[in-house]
């Protein structure tokens, strides 16, 4: 894969920056890829997903121009050598329509233990009667080490819904916004948010979900398992514990349009074992969705959290901790105080640490990626780092932990897809 040389910037320190590795372009050039995302599984392979947005044909059936139809295509490429380099992208939804994908609604990838890759995603849809276009959660999966993904399967119920004088886009329903997570016991949950319970003047949906436990041959039908002050298009992001239980990261509407980030723990029947704790911060108060993920990590009986907060007095990305397991959390602040403003947080432990990362813009200067570590109690070891990339805007980092106790990161630099290692310790 094509590389190019790294370079210092002036003011920051580089923590450790020696032992990171050259940046690897894992998107071919020529796609217009966005929206990365990142699984490694106990084998130590890497799934690197992406969208290419690329011009696709709307759906049949699709009745307006409005910019939230996005049709898109999606790929994943894997690394059998902890990231040094990547195969080559298999198109994932070959077998199947176009998808719904782009950096707030991010198609998610899971790996479990046999080395079947996990796909979800939210897909364009037409109703069977209305003839109006729908969003709904699909499925697939690779068995051959992500050579070819099956056909997928459609988790969410089309219902009888008709909110398109309504949702932005002019889609009958929507179950979208979803994540995945794959826990240590085999299982496979996916989770979405859900229109279906929504009213004309509603500004909540709920949240659903369905489970397989046989490696994703099959799925549960559908549950709820929240039926309204979800917000409807703050994207869920998902983890499991080493109980098997998933630590998922969400957004709450309350009253008088405060919507505060929260994580909650589903018990392996995805049951609630607690409910939603906000993870604290400045109240936000907006009237409108905010189209931010609440991101989480989980460490033994440390649960990690971070989102952009707009109540901020400047806004940015805050992180909290919690001791507990996710039962109360102590919120630690804005992570970029010399930055105008941060974004698009993303978050890993590896054992001993945690490593968040996020872009700014500080100064005048292009957006870049800035990264930090943590202490499993939330103290700061080290400075802010800015990523050492291309000149140019850098932006949407995903990163995950690998065997080696090193963390594997993707960001978006201009069309593609770039992925690095950074040292763990």
């Amino acid at each position: 894969m094509k590389r190019f040389s790294m370079w210092a910037t002036v003011g920051i320190v580089l923590y450790s920056s020696l032992v990171n590795a050259a940046p690897i372009g894992v998107s071919p050039e020529g796609q217009k890829a966005s929206a990365p995302d990142i699984a490694v599984n106990s084998k130590g392979e890497i799934a690197v997903l992406w969208v290419d947005r690329s011009p696709q044909e709307k759906p049949e059936g699709a009745h307006n121009h409005d910019r939230h139809l996005a049709v898109t295509d999606v790929y994943v490429a894997i690394s059998k050598d902890s990231g040094n380099s990547f195969g080559a992208p298999t198109k994932v939804n070959a077998a199947s329509g176009a998808v719904w994908g782009q950096q707030v609604s991010r198609p998610r990838v899971a790996g479990t233990a046999n080395g079947t890759w996990h796909v979800a995603y939210a897909a364009n849809d037409v109703h069977p009667t209305m003839n109006k276009t729908l969003l709904t959660t699909h499925y697939t999966r690779s068995v051959d080490g992500g050579l070819s993904f099956e056909t997928p399967k459609r988790l969410s119920a089309i219902t009888d819904q008709d909110m398109s004088g309504v949702i932005h886009g002019g889609f009958a329903s929507a179950a979208a916004f979803g994540t995945m997570a794959s826990a240590p016991d085999g299982s496979v949950h996916v989770y979405w948010i859900d229109t279906r319970h929504m009213k004309p003047d509603s500004d909540s949906g709920a949240l659903y979900g369905s489970t397989s436990r046989d490696d994703g041959k099959t799925f549960t039908t559908e549950k709820q398992l929240i039926d309204t002050s979800v917000c409807p298009c703050c994207q869920l992001t998902a983890v499991a514990n080493s109980r098997s239980e998933i630590v998922l990261g969400s957004r709450r509407v309350e009253k008088d349009s405060f919507r505060p980030a929260t994580i909650m723990t589903l018990s392996r029947s995805d049951g609630m074992a607690h409910e939603r704790q906000p993870i604290g911060g400045a109240p936000w108060q907006i009237n409108g969705c905010p189209l931010k993920p609440t991101v989480v990590a989980v460490q033994g009986s440390h649960v990690f959290a971070a989102v952009h907060n707009g109540g901020e007095t400047t806004p940015g990305v805050i992180f909290s901790v919690s001791n507990d397991a996710g039962k109360s959390f102590k919120p630690l602040g804005i992570v970029h105080t010399s930055a105008a403003v941060s974004d698009a947080p993303t978050i890993a432990a590896n054992g001993s640490r945690v490593l968040l990362a996020w872009h700014a813009k500080v100064g005048n200067a292009a957006r870049r990626v800035f990264y930090r570590f943590y202490s499993l109690s939330g103290e700061p070891i080290g400075d802010v780092q800015a990523l050492d990339t291309a000149p140019g805007l850098s932006q949407y980092p995903v990163v995950a932990a690998k065997a080696d106790g090193n963390f594997q990161m993707l960001w978006q630099q201009a069309d593609r897809i770039w992925a690095t290692t950074i040292a763990g310790n």
